[in-house]
């Protein structure tokens, strides 16, 4: 979703889920978050990576 700067109903429909809903909710259930946080965490710390 990062990569992509896609959000999660377009990311739910690429991978075959019929609605947003849906994807959200079975991706809270298997993750504990739902998908938009731990977006807003894995952006959030992409501004700490120091490649060297």
């Amino acid at each position: 979703m990062i990569a992509n700067h896609a959000g999660a109903a377009e990311v739910g429909f690429a991978v075959g889920y019929e609605s947003a809903s849906q994807f959200s909710r079975e991706y809270k259930r298997l993750f504990g978050a739902p998908p938009c946080r731990d977006t807003e965490r894995a952006k959030a710390g992409l501004g700490r990576i120091n490649p060297h």
